[in-house]
């Protein structure tokens, strides 16, 4: 998925048509294990997941926690970084092969002082990932562990089993055995 093709799909008004994007967006492919964004950068760029996986996770002492796993056609970034223009309190990082397409944050600020797709689409953004959020902390008040699970099989079945189980636990915040016993109660 590019730019332009997430635009036609997701902002109303967009559907048919060339979009002109306001922007320049670089197109790249990464390889799996690699770091986007380290502890303590600022983020300067916004990115769509084309292919892959990517994980975003951040520290509690020593103890890495996975905050989301990133799945095709979703944006992503270190938001709040991006954002506030401080150092990041999480890391990206590739899962497997990505190929993503890149917004630099200066070009897309520069576009929404004059463009009503750039508006539309920061905006967009800006809900998504606030809704992603806002879902998921809530999923953790109110769900268990296997529904939390089961939701995350029913996002992509064929891209969650590339992730190692280990991931998945420290997703759901539980232990590597708690996944096994759920995984073999949804088997049986």
């Amino acid at each position: 998925m590019t730019v332009d093709s997430y635009i036609r799909k997701h902002l109303p008004g967009y559907e048919s048509g060339e979009v002109v994007l306001p922007f320049e967006v670089e197109q790249k492919s990464i390889p799996a294990n690699q770091v986007v964004t380290y502890y303590g950068d600022v983020e300067n760029k916004i990115l769509l997941l084309s292919e892959g996986l990517v994980q975003i996770g951040t520290l509690k002492g020593e103890e890495e926690r996975i905050l989301e796993f990133v799945f095709p056609g979703e944006f992503f970034g270190a938001y709040t970084s991006f954002l506030l223009q401080q150092p990041s309190d999480v890391q990206v990082t590739t899962l497997t092969p990505c190929r993503v397409s890149t917004i630099r944050r200066q070009d897309l600020l520069r576009a929404n002082e004059t463009s009503l797709v750039a508006n539309h689409l920061s905006l967009h953004i800006a809900q998504q990932l606030f809704l992603s959020r806002a879902q998921r902390e809530k999923d953790f008040l109110i769900r268990s562990a296997e529904e939390r699970y089961r939701m995350l099989l029913e996002k992509d079945p064929a891209v969650v089993q590339l992730i190692p189980g280990n991931k998945i636990a420290r997703y759901l915040g539980i232990q590597a055995e708690s996944l096994s016993r759920i995984r073999k109660s949804i088997a049986s």
